[in-house]
């Protein structure tokens, strides 16, 4: 068959998720549906039967009756899980368990059952149905989607179970896989590279042997900088593996840092673009200047939140994938998806894979609600404290405003916990230990923090080299996905200055 024919055949696959998702309906109703059905299938479960999901009947019981959640929460059944017990948190078995941050730094394991697995797919079809109807040309040439190095190997609990997902692409159905890996410009293979710069080599070569590319998805946006920089700097080698007019095309455009020369029949970038991420835009504008990039919509380890439709801001609530509440910031309301107004809410979910009121962390503005379809959202930061030494209370946010402040924004920037205060690694120039200090001052609770001596004036430490590169390098060595890894300019780990070079 030839790409045009498969693109086509997963367009036709996709079309009913799609035509069920753009149908007028009412979202109170199909969230409901959802929740009450979800519940009867649990019922029996150790959790079900702790929280008496067998008598809960509506919204109000399910409020009343099950507590609101965090990971902690699920330890002690996924550690049931992970011993071979069943019917602990879902009546379907838990196929794998998928690893994902934690927001203190450690690694959190999600069970995955085949009705998560469908509950993103319910989300995925509509939005990639949307992109082949409505992105002229991206039909015509192959794919790259986001894969993921094996850095420890293939790992399983004690009970058998697999630990990880090897690639992002079994999110998709078998029957979608199976066509989409004809599609894809690099090939599963990639993953087992022995190294980090192996990895990339192998991924650089097959994409510029890739005679037409239409479509990129990957979640971090520096990743694809990274990636194209690698390309940069190791054109010559590179480009000893093509011929022709080929070979040309592919050093003119490395020349010019113009990748969009290197694939001209790119027509869309899917990443993140919201939030942190949206600071690391400029970098792939300027790299792919002609190219529509597309910021993903709102999606975890835990779930898919929201995906976005081609001319559309934000988002649109995924309501098929799972049962959606919300905490209203301005004054602590709980919510349901069709009481939505416009302004800014934490999300909380139920899901498919046994995570219940499950408060994720992530705080939304809603920009638009209609009577008839899902609202449309647009992810804001993460909620709750970042980083706590002793009181200060550094959270994401403050941290990336305090960069927008000093005008450092298109710089590499990352503070960290080091003894008893804080570095601050970045590439950009003419930042002091003062001009830092005095800017994160600016929050309450750290300039007490500071002034009672708790904490030690914070060091600007610049760094060379490519720190994002080596950012993502540690995160993926102690066993995080890329596709987890977000763009961050504040973390809670330790140790940076051993992972980049100083200058």
């Amino acid at each position: 068959m030839s790409v045009r024919t498969l693109n086509y055949l997963c367009r036709l696959l996709y079309r009913g998720e799609y035509k069920r998702f753009m149908k007028p309906c009412s979202v109170e109703w199909v969230q409901n549906e959802y929740l009450l059905d979800l519940l009867r299938k649990n019922a029996g479960t150790v959790y079900g039967e702790k929280y008496g999901f067998s008598e809960i009947k509506s919204y109000e019981d399910f409020a009343e009756k099950v507590p609101l959640t965090v990971y902690e929460d699920y330890e002690p059944y996924i550690n049931e899980i992970s011993e071979g017990r069943k019917n602990v948190l879902t009546a379907e078995d838990v196929t794998l368990l998928e690893p994902t941050s934690g927001s203190s730094g450690g690694k959190k394991l999600v069970p995955y059952t085949k009705a998560l697995q469908r509950e993103f797919q319910r989300g995925i079809r509509p939005w990639l149905y949307d992109i082949y109807k409505n992105v002229e040309g991206v039909c015509d040439g192959m794919s790259y989607w986001s894969i993921t190095p094996v850095t420890d190997g293939k790992s399983y609990t004690k009970s058998g179970i697999p630990i990880g997902f090897e690639e992002d692409t079994a999110y998709f159905g078998r029957l979608e896989q199976a066509v989409m890996k004809k599609l894809f410009a690099v090939d599963g293979s990639v993953k087992f590279s022995g190294s980090m710069e192996d990895f990339y080599f192998q991924t650089a070569s097959q994409l510029l042997a890739c005679k037409s590319l239409t479509l990129i998805s990957v979640w971090n946006p520096t990743f694809l900088t990274i990636l194209c920089d690698f390309i940069r700097d190791n054109i010559n080698e590179l480009v000893s593996l093509l011929t022709g007019d080929r070979r040309e095309q592919v050093m003119d455009g490395a020349k010019e840092n113009r990748f969009d020369i290197i694939f001209p029949d790119l027509k869309i970038i899917s990443c993140w673009a919201d939030g942190s991420a949206a600071d690391d835009i400029g970098e792939i504008k300027k790299r792919f200047p002609e190219v529509y990039i597309q910021p993903k919509g709102l999606l975890a380890t835990e779930g898919f939140f929201s995906f976005p439709l081609t001319g559309e801001t934000g988002s649109r609530l995924s309501i098929y994938s799972h049962f959606f509440e919300f905490r209203r910031l301005s004054d602590g309301e709980i919510i349901t998806a069709e009481k939505l107004t416009p302004g800014e809410y934490e999300i909380i979910v139920t899901t498919g894979g046994g995570f219940y009121r499950y408060q994720i962390g992530d705080i939304v503005e809603v920009i638009e609600v209609y009577p008839d379809s899902p609202p449309r959202i647009k992810f804001l930061r993460r909620s709750g404290i970042s980083s706590d030494l002793c009181g200060e209370k550094l959270t994401e946010e403050f941290v990336r405003n305090v960069c927008k402040k000093l005008g450092i924004t298109d710089h590499f920037c990352l503070l960290a916990p080091d003894g008893k205060g804080y570095c601050f690694y970045t590439t950009a120039e003419g930042i002091t230990d003062e001009i830092l200090d005095g800017a994160l001052r600016e929050s309450y609770h750290y300039n007490y923090c500071r002034q009672l001596g708790q904490l030690r004036r914070a060091e600007v430490c610049k760094v060379k080299g490519d720190p994002a590169k080596k950012y993502l390098e540690r995160l993926t060595s102690e066993g995080m996905r890329l596709g987890d890894i977000k763009p961050a300019y504040l973390s809670r780990k330790t140790d940076w200055g051993k992972y980049f070079e100083r200058k």
